[in-house]
């Protein structure tokens, strides 16, 4: 599964939602008894959130192999520079190259080792 714009409000509220899991599983686990937060990595999320802060927290909530980059294409209210955002963050080169191209591979299928 892959969600846009760095998943919406999903992983920005993923501490309310396990909060709620863990306090009212009366009301929140009564078809489901796994936290919430183990579903994070079976999902992935693309990188245009137009806020570095929010970027941050999305890589430091989700992790480097479950971000990848997003534009906002065809609209043009996306980065103009695409990628310049991750450019920014001051990841290392390898966690870069895992979000422009790593984890949308791996989404896809593809063989990691094919751009290495």
């Amino acid at each position: 599964m892959l969600f846009a714009h760095g998943g919406g409000s999903f992983p920005y509220t993923i501490g309310r939602i396990e909060h709620g899991f863990n306090m009212r599983p009366d009301l929140v686990a009564t078809d489901n008894h796994r936290n919430p937060r183990e579903y994070l990595p079976r999902m992935y999320f693309d990188s245009w959130v137009a806020d570095p802060r929010a970027l941050r927290y999305l890589i430091d909530t989700v992790g480097v192999s479950r971000t990848m980059l997003g534009t906002d294409y065809p609209f043009p209210l996306g980065e103009q520079e695409p990628g310049a955002g991750i450019a920014a963050m001051g990841l290392t080169q390898a966690e870069q190259e895992r979000i422009y191209h790593g984890t949308a591979l791996e989404w896809l299928g593809l063989p990691l080792s094919r751009f290495a």
